[in-house]
């Protein structure tokens, strides 16, 4: 018969919930298709998901979280938040933000998930993050930029815990800590860039970047330098990555 603790680390488990990562995928929107895309990044298999999307709902930015299979969308003008399941194809959470979060057409709205709380961090005009709960509360914004140097792109850093900002004016990537929101490094990455969107694929450490004409999605190493590509599919929107889950107790 199990011991108390045993049965109290079991019941933890299952009442806090848990998953079991799997392989890394990148996860594609926009506002052509009414398909949440997903491309493995091992086997290069390609696999489309109906999650409600209406035909006049235009993706401008998107978010992975792993631990619930979740893809958070940002639909234009940029103050609806949508949440697709991804394992159920189902249309789950639909919040509406205030005007103040409506970004205009030429600005980034992407979004970055951490998964550990399942925070949400959305792109606003002016260098600022707005911290969103799954719930649709907004916790605050924070100024990342003093000079308000726009936003092109966010991520989450899975294995890090910091926020990766693109920057709209020149193909750079920044870590923020998250605790203080200070910034860690900067990378420059060494081929002209198209910045919307921003995904980070934390396992491998590896920056998805769209490269300049939107035509191929550019890896990236920690140094910069463009190592592989990938064909970038039309009016996408937001790009993610993260490690598709495979068992989840919720």
């Amino acid at each position: 018969m199990p011991k108390p603790v045993t049965l109290l680390l079991i019941a933890s488990v299952f009442l806090a919930g848990c998953a079991t990562p799997g392989p890394t995928s990148l996860y594609l929107a926009g506002e052509a298709t009414q398909a949440v895309q997903e491309i493995a990044l091992e086997s290069g298999q390609h696999t489309e998901y109906d999650g409600g999307l209406q035909p006049g709902d235009r993706v401008i930015g998107l978010g992975y979280e792993f631990n619930t299979d979740y893809v958070w969308l940002r639909l234009a003008p940029g103050n609806r938040l949508v949440v697709i399941k991804r394992h159920e194809e189902e249309f789950w959470y639909d919040y509406t933000l205030p005007d103040t979060f409506m970004v205009p057409a030429d600005r980034s709205a992407d979004l970055a998930v951490r998964a550990f709380n399942r925070m949400v961090y959305a792109a606003l005009s002016g260098g600022r993050v707005a911290e969103i709960t799954r719930y649709g509360e907004i916790l605050g914004e924070h100024p990342l930029s003093e000079s308000g140097r726009e936003i092109g792109g966010l991520a989450w850093d899975q294995a890090g815990d910091s926020l990766l900002v693109l920057w709209a004016d020149g193909g750079e990537v920044s870590w923020y800590a998250r605790r203080d929101w200070q910034l860690q490094r900067t990378v420059a990455l060494h081929e002209a860039v198209d910045p919307f969107s921003l995904a980070y694929d934390s396992n491998r450490s590896r920056l998805y970047v769209p490269l300049a004409g939107r035509e191929h999605l550019g890896e990236f190493d920690l140094q910069g330098n463009l190592i592989g590509q990938l064909p970038l599919p039309k009016d996408v929107g937001g790009i993610d990555a993260g490690q598709r889950s495979t068992v989840r107790v919720f």
